[in-house]
């Protein structure tokens, strides 16, 4: 798996690895189109995937600076021939053989934006404060609640694992009170 490029996509990657699924950064999905014949690669930033009742779920994140960026701009992000490849790719990695899978397009914008939805192309725009309070601290608490694993003494407090430094500053933040807005 390759490193992400920013924060934001270890965030991201953090709360999908913590809720299930299989996740890759910066997956490569084919070459740009270009008139004139350039190169490049088109990667998505981060996706994951998992199969949930006999059903492939798939949740492509990508992330910008900040909305607005234009929406023919974000579309570009999930076009169809990114979505099959994504999908192409996961259906391979499980061996699934199933229906069309549950494929979640979400563009998390880390400054500015408002939450609305892409409706003729079914993009979620979440902005990243929305995005923690909305998503990630019940990702966290389902977590604590059933983990994979019990303390060693009883009552005591379930951390994160290690690895998952952000989402361990975000609960310490969370549990002192100082995400506010979440409450």
């Amino acid at each position: 798996m390759p490193f992400p490029r920013t924060w934001v996509e270890e965030l991201i990657i953090e709360w999908l690895h913590l809720d299930g699924f299989l996740v890759e950064a910066n997956l490569p999905v084919g070459v740009p189109e270009h008139p004139k014949g350039g190169g490049g690669r088109l990667e998505v930033d981060v996706v994951g995937a998992r199969i949930n009742n006999n059903t492939l779920e798939i949740r492509h994140i990508e992330t910008g600076v900040q909305v607005p960026e234009t929406e023919e701009k974000i579309e570009k992000k999930f076009s169809d021939k990114i979505c099959e490849a994504v999908t192409s790719y996961f259906k391979q990695r499980f061996s699934f053989t199933g229906g069309e899978p549950d494929y979640q397009k979400i563009f998390i914008p880390t400054y500015g934006g408002s939450f609305r939805i892409l409706e003729h192309s079914n993009i979620i725009i979440k902005p990243l404060s929305e995005f923690i309070c909305q998503d990630i601290l019940p990702t966290i608490q389902r977590w604590k609640q059933n983990p994979p694993h019990q303390p060693r003494c009883p009552g005591k407090h379930i951390t994160l694992p290690e690895s998952h430094w952000l989402l361990q500053l975000i609960d310490c933040l969370n549990s002192r009170g100082m995400l506010r807005g979440c409450q």
